[in-house]
């Protein structure tokens, strides 16, 4: 391994539109450097070619073997995704492999792999094509996902998939071949993200995530009636003015936090005695894993992303997306502290089996040809 850190050099192409600054604003952007950190020490040097123009700014908090290659050009993006593999022509010929944070971004990584013929590594966070299809996107915008979706996995060297479901499901549509097919959940920093001898707020459920249509939030506050509990919500989206009036009607008690820094979530998360995760559908929900990380009794809705995460009754607890099913969940739960305790040994336990930062890195590191 030693040997192959001299030489082998990742160059990780952002999804289209994506910045440091886009990252930080999300505060997103110590979690999502981190695992490239430590890929970096694993692998050699790591190089972000991203879109934001103003990204130097971030150079100084960027550690391990990772450099950085802004966007040069006032370009619409959309051109600019084009013209970054002839305008790093010189930089790319010396990497070793190819990477795609996100399938949205492999315009420019198709480029670089057919012109220079690099090897290419397309990590699949979610699908694409079957999210942008439950959000009523045009036909015209799902033939185009389709084809970039095609291209990229028939061209990749390996393909890395969050859940089982989701490589069947690729497997199914595009006819992969299966060796090139890996599932690798996404990872949670489990020395960040852990129990903390933090005072619980009594009857207190913590959500996560951005306020929008798939999160099924109206049922969820819905949900908060009779409960005698109170709801946090962290994050922010369009959805959000409707909710608060919403739960102003109902009269029930509901605090938006807004986005919070993934670092100062552990502390959150943990004053909090349930996390929920009401969604209609996900890919592999980062707020669900990092949730049972910090051992927190997790209630989610019984569909696709969630049921794959949790095992009903022993990890935590599943339920339906109405807000009747929800409520007796919440209800339950909040009625039995030893099942409490019990959840939340479990669902920490699976997330150190599974989907630890370690651990994660580990299996990504035997994909790549050195």
């Amino acid at each position: 391994m030693e040997e192959s850190k001299k030489t082998t050099r990742v160059a990780v192409f952002f999804t289209h539109g994506v910045s440091l600054e886009l990252w930080e604003k999300r505060g997103m952007f110590s979690r999502e450097v981190q695992f490239y950190e430590e890929l970096s020490r694993e692998l050699g040097e790591v190089w972000f070619f991203t879109y934001g123009r103003e990204d130097g700014r971030y150079a100084d908090r960027l550690h391990g073997n990772i450099k950085l290659f802004p966007k040069r050009f006032r370009l619409p993006n959309i051109l600019y995704g084009f013209f970054l593999p002839f305008v790093f022509w010189r930089v790319l010929s010396k990497a070793t492999s190819i990477r795609i944070h996100q399938v949205a971004g492999a315009i420019p990584a198709l480029l670089t792999h057919t012109l220079q013929q690099k090897p290419l590594i397309v990590r699949a966070g979610f699908q694409w094509y079957s999210f942008a299809q439950r959000q009523g996107a045009s036909t015209l915008k799902l033939a185009m996902i389709s084809l970039i979706e095609r291209l990229a996995y028939r061209s990749a060297h390996a393909i890395l998939h969050t859940t089982q479901e989701d490589a069947a499901l690729v497997q199914k549509r595009y006819h992969i071949d299966t060796k090139n097919l890996h599932v690798v959940p996404n990872w949670v920093n489990t020395d960040l993200f852990k129990p903390m001898d933090v005072e619980k707020q009594p009857r207190t459920i913590c959500f996560v995530g951005r306020l929008e249509a798939q999160k099924n939030l109206p049922a969820l506050v819905e949900a908060m009636r009779g409960t005698n509990a109170r709801l946090v919500v962290y994050g922010d989206g369009s959805a959000q003015k409707k909710l608060a009036q919403q739960a102003r009607d109902l009269q029930v008690n509901v605090d938006f936090q807004g986005r919070i820094a993934n670092e100062d979530l552990p502390r959150a998360l943990n004053a909090c005695e349930l996390f929920l995760l009401p969604s209609l559908y996900e890919g592999n929900p980062k707020a669900l894993l990092e949730a049972m990380a910090c051992g927190l009794p997790v209630i989610g809705t019984n569909v696709q992303g969630i049921a794959s995460v949790i095992q009903d009754g022993k990890t935590g607890i599943l339920c339906g997306t109405n807000p009747e099913s929800i409520r007796q969940a919440i209800i339950d739960l909040l009625a039995n502290p030893a099942r409490r305790a019990q959840l939340s040994l479990a669902a920490r336990d699976s997330i150190l089996g599974s989907a630890s930062l370690k651990r994660v890195v580990q299996t990504e590191v035997l994909l790549y040809p050195l």
